[in-house]
């Protein structure tokens, strides 16, 4: 399952995934860095992303 799907799935938030260099992945809600690969120096397993997502407070019906 791509990224974008499963935040969708989980959350009901519709993300916007931009590319950025080689191997650059970071994740931003409403203005706040949740996850970046390079400040952490790996690539989060299944389930980190939308752990962090609802940790900052965007689910379904969340605003």
């Amino acid at each position: 399952m791509r990224l974008a799907d499963e935040i969708d799935r989980a959350t009901g938030v519709k993300p916007k995934i931009r590319m950025g260099g080689i191997g650059v992945l970071d994740v931003v809600v409403d203005g706040t860095t949740v996850f970046s690969k390079k400040a952490e120096g790996r690539v989060p397993p299944p389930g980190e992303i939308v752990s962090r997502v609802q940790g900052a407070g965007r689910t379904k019906g969340a605003r």
